[in-house]
């Protein structure tokens, strides 16, 4: 695990997600220049926008790390009350000791479960939106959270979340039985702890959404800024990195080395929707 210190250094945030990097990524551009923090806060941002959160929302935020996103649903969105969900007992402690510092444990609570074992009957009945930035494609499965929710959720609540997917030329040869590439994005996935199930493509999210029960379906391609961008960062940051692998440098370069060698079979979207 990658300790979010690292990431975000003397910053008073603990994101740990690949952030929303200005396009283009080169030499000079802003992408280049941009602090991991604010990249960080724009992915998160996306994802609020393109679930459509408003004043008055109660959110659900599944894996919701060390708490950032939380407090953006509050600040920046109005959401008059947010549940988290994290599986971790450690870093649930440790963001409810921030939401206290706050002064916002009257609008946020958060809930030690995993993205499947949540009950969100049992602890957000009253959901109008449910958002997870950056996680989906860990979970076992997405294809079974995004049933979960649909049968949970009220008819309208929306949905917003960012994820990896399978770009068009590499599907073709997804399903062979030969071949370097559907090997190599395997291989890449399995190393990251994404389930195979979860390798689905941009052009496949509006019929497996409508499937799960969404409706209103919408995807944001996002590859550039997000996982370009996160390498470029990468290449900025690999040597404080390298000189910190008690705090998880050494596998944030990895995660950072895996994503540029399957880049060309992967991008990012930005995905809303709304339960039916």
């Amino acid at each position: 695990m990658v300790d979010p210190a690292l990431l975000n250094g003397t910053a008073a945030t603990r994101w740990t997600n690949l952030g929303w990097w200005d396009a283009p990524v080169g030499a000079g551009s802003p992408a280049q220049r941009a602090s991991y923090p604010d990249a960080a806060r724009t992915l998160a941002q996306r994802v609020g926008e393109v679930a459509g959160l408003r004043a008055g929302d109660v959110v659900v935020d599944v894996a919701c790390g060390y708490g950032d996103s939380l407090a953006l649903w509050v600040t920046a969105f109005g959401a008059a009350r947010v549940v988290g969900v994290e599986p971790d007992p450690a870093v649930g402690a440790a963001v409810r000791a921030r939401i206290a510092a706050w002064g916002l444990a009257d609008r946020i609570t958060v809930i030690p479960a995993t993205a499947e074992t949540f009950a969100l009957a049992t602890h957000a009945p009253d959901a109008t939106a449910v958002v997870c930035v950056d996680a989906a494609y860990h979970f076992h499965t997405r294809a079974a959270w995004l049933r979960g929710v649909a049968r949970a959720a009220a008819p309208g609540t929306r949905l917003g979340f960012s994820d990896l997917a399978v770009t068009g030329a590499a599907t073709r040869t997804l399903t062979a039985a030969e071949g370097v590439r559907p090997r190599g994005l395997r291989w890449g996935a399995a190393r990251a702890g994404i389930p195979a199930e979860n390798l689905w493509t941009l052009d496949g999210i509006p019929a497996a959404m409508g499937a799960a029960g969404y409706e209103a379906i919408t995807v944001m391609e996002c590859g550039g800024p997000v996982l370009d961008g996160f390498c470029a960062y990468a290449r900025r940051a690999r040597g404080p990195w390298l000189r910190h692998p008690a705090l998880g440098g050494w596998r944030a370069l990895a995660t950072a080395w895996l994503l540029g060698r399957v880049r060309p079979m992967l991008t990012m979207g930005c995905v809303g929707a709304r339960v039916r």
